[in-house]
């Protein structure tokens, strides 16, 4: 029997790469996107991309229009009757990972769409198993270690994005009983170790934004003590992982941190950044107080284009246990590479690419 998969998060950055991997691990599956309407030309775009890369490929996707904050996902009845009698795989990908996003709204896209998703997985009559992608900042303020198979610890959290990602993981392991899943939780993901190449500049890129407007015979101070380790994956790492946990039956019922095992710390990687652009090594420090203070004013986060809400991420000291990740992933030789081996093509990739309209004009 071909697997036949449903997946949302469709155009978007880690949904794509994540399909090229899943076409090398299942040559002949068929695909069903649930996508955006307003998103469709950016979604015929990838599939056609795809195809030209993957002959046949375009006669095996469709794309379905619908919403996953609405009850039966916004699909007619006959649409979600005809997808529950076929489908054998789910992956969950669709998210508001925004963090200026308004609480209702991200609520109503991370929580009560995952409980959507879930209950059409129930309907599914042919499934094997639902993949949903979660985050490792799931564990919020906590400190310390922060082991795979803990979630509801009483913690508190940093955003609504931190909060509502714990309330859908919840939910996804309420019913793990009835649904066969494997939860995955990427730790900050950038470009391709190899080429550089990303589709959004975010997480440690504001560092390099901050980086290039500051003059080159002023060297960087550091946010912070420093001591944090800020993890960070490539994302053909994240996306080879996933693919290969999707194979592995055992997996399923667990959770997987799919971070760095071995994470640099904030003070490094900005040292290394400022040394790789010219600047010389990180004279002082300045506490993250004041740089948050300073964000607060809209002509300061214009000027640096870096929103306020994610300096607090270069200095929570908290690390991510990848004991799972570990035991699931010995047996394919894959591991996350060390930050710094391919940081030098992340910076040659945005030096050549300073802008990326993939979707940052996209509206909510």
């Amino acid at each position: 029997m071909s697997e036949k998969i449903f997946m949302t998060g469709i155009p978007g950055y880690i949904g794509k790469w994540l399909v090229d991997r899943l076409i090398n691990k299942a040559p002949g599956a068929e695909f069903t996107f649930l996508i955006q309407e307003k998103l469709r030309r950016a979604a015929e775009s990838f599939v056609q991309q795809t195809n030209e890369k993957y002959p046949g490929f375009a006669d095996r996707a469709r794309l379905i229009p619908g919403d996953i904050s609405q009850p039966a996902l916004g699909l007619s009845e006959n649409q979600y009757d005809e997808l529950a009698d076929e489908i054998t795989h789910v992956w969950h990908l669709a998210a508001i990972y925004d963090l200026s996003v308004p609480a209702a709204v991200v609520y109503r896209v991370n929580v009560l769409g995952t409980a959507n998703i879930l209950d059409f997985c129930e309907a599914c009559q042919k499934l094997l198993r639902l993949d949903y992608v979660s985050t490792c900042y799931v564990s919020g303020q906590r400190k310390g270690l922060i082991l795979e198979r803990e979630l509801d610890e009483g913690q508190t959290f940093k955003n609504h994005y931190e909060a509502t990602k714990c309330w859908a993981e919840m939910e996804v392991r309420r019913r793990q009983r009835l649904i066969p899943s494997l939860i995955h939780r990427p730790a900050v993901v950038v470009g391709d170790s190899q080429s550089g190449e990303t589709d959004k500049y975010d997480g440690p890129y504001f560092l390099l934004s901050l980086l290039e407007k500051i003059p080159l015979q002023l060297r960087m101070v550091n946010v912070g003590s420093g001591h944090a380790e800020f993890n960070i994956v490539p994302v053909d790492f994240l996306t080879d992982a996933m693919a290969e946990l999707w194979t592995l039956d055992e997996a399923l019922g667990h959770t997987v941190h799919l971070a760095d095992p071995a994470p640099r710390t904030s003070r490094e990687i900005i040292t290394e950044m400022s040394k790789l652009m010219g600047m010389g090594g990180v004279l002082g420090t300045i506490p993250p107080w004041m740089i948050e203070q300073a964000l607060d004013v809209k002509l300061i986060r214009e000027i640096f284009k870096i929103p306020h809400n994610t300096i607090v991420y270069l200095n929570h000291d908290a690390q991510h246990d990848t004991s799972n990740q570990r035991k699931f992933l010995s047996r394919s030789g894959l591991r996350c590479p060390d930050f710094f081996s391919y940081l030098p093509r992340l910076i040659e990739y945005r030096k050549n690419h300073p802008k990326k309209a993939f979707l940052d004009n996209r509206t909510i």
